[in-house]
């Protein structure tokens, strides 16, 4: 497995502090890095684990080495599930810096790990085995936990991004879970695309002035438990009759969404490996778009 490499802004925000402190702890030899010829340093991502693993940095519980070795399953889900009960931003960062070595994007790890332990906490909350304080708190760690996550999500060191125009990523009106969007919205970052994020309760003629205005390459939408089918379906056509002025995709995607009637024109993805490979799609037809001769 070719390992990644990353750069002291990238493992900055990884474990949550400034450059400044990740270069001291390297300079003091306590995570190890190497330099380019140009004198910038570089750091292995096994190395910033074997960091987070020795220090025990802030996190509590299990750590990343007591991850079975296939790194996903039930054992794998079960816990970042008890690490973001307990708030604990940490440690659920550290898990997926772990998994991310052995091998597994992170698209993967959102769809094999992250969704599933959303699932389980919400069918908890519904069988009324945790609280909605409890509940919330789970909701807004891994907020932050995603937000923590974005070097895993990018290419090796610090490349220089393609130009894939802008992606404007929104929960439907009225939904107050967007974890999926900012899932998305992470992801299409790392892949050039410069993301705009109204996240949740977007109203419908906003977001689509919006589309046109940013010329969007690109939109996701993303509906977990909607109120009303019936206006998910009237925004989504909105935001479909903006594409046909404004050029681009639209993809939904989220449960919600698979109750809905869409347009032709509107793809339903199933997870974010599948948003991934639409995106390289909808990256590929703008890139086109920009080097073709005029006439």
């Amino acid at each position: 497995m070719q390992t990644d490499v990353l750069s002291t802004r990238q493992v900055a925000q990884l474990l949550g502090v400034g450059e400044a402190t990740v270069k001291r702890w390297a300079d003091a030899g306590e995570i190890d890095c190497f330099r380019t010829p140009g004198g910038h340093r570089k750091f292995r991502l096994r190395d910033v684990t074997a960091f987070v693993h020795k220090r025990r940095y802030q996190a509590s519980g299990p750590l990343p080495s007591s991850l079975p070795e296939a790194a996903r399953g039930p054992a794998a889900i079960a816990h970042l599930q008890k690490s973001a009960l307990a708030g604990d931003i940490d440690a659920c960062v550290a898990q997926l810096a772990a998994m991310r070595l052995r091998g597994p994007a992170l698209e993967e790890l959102f769809d094999d790990v992250v969704s599933p332990a959303l699932f389980a906490i919400g069918a908890r909350w519904e069988k009324g085995e945790i609280s909605v304080a409890e509940e919330h708190v789970v909701s807004q760690t891994l907020i932050d936990v995603i937000a923590r996550a974005q070097p895993l999500a990018e290419p090796p060191g610090e490349p220089v991004r393609p130009d894939r125009g802008v992606a404007v990523i929104a929960a439907v009106a009225g939904e107050l879970h967007d974890i999926g969007a900012r899932m998305a919205g992470c992801l299409l970052r790392a892949r050039g695309f410069e993301v705009l994020a109204p996240l949740a309760q977007t109203p419908a003629r906003d977001l689509a002035e919006l589309m046109q205005r940013s010329r969007a390459a690109l939109t996701v939408i993303t509906s977990t438990m909607p109120a009303d089918t019936a206006a998910v379906a009237e925004q989504v056509a909105l935001c479909a009759s903006a594409v046909r002025h404004a050029g681009g995709r639209v993809l939904v995607g989220g449960d919600g969404m698979r109750k809905v009637k869409l347009p032709a024109e509107v793809k339903l993805v199933a997870n974010m490996r599948e948003l991934m490979a639409e995106s390289e799609t909808a990256g590929r037809k703008r890139g086109a778009a920009r080097t073709s001769p005029r006439t």
